[in-house]
């Protein structure tokens, strides 16, 4: 999935949702987009930012930074 798919798809994920009973229930787009951003800063703030052991373990820093400036442009 690209970086805009990505942040479409996150602030979607907020924006409708099902409560306890299983009704739906909208929350505003802006809210919704606040709440992606949230989502994305846990994660970059959760990636490793560097590699000390020179293991193969590869960040996503980028791609999850790049999925917040598209968070930015909804």
């Amino acid at each position: 999935m690209n970086e805009k798919e990505q942040a479409e798809q996150l602030v979607n994920s907020f924006y409708s949702k099902r409560d306890s009973l299983g009704l739906a229930f909208c929350v505003n787009w802006s809210n919704a987009v606040q709440c992606a951003k949230i989502a994305v800063q846990l994660i970059i703030n959760a990636n490793p930012h560097s590699n000390p052991l020179n293991t193969e373990v590869e960040s996503t820093m980028q791609y999850w930074l790049d999925v917040q400036r598209e968070i930015n442009k909804l």
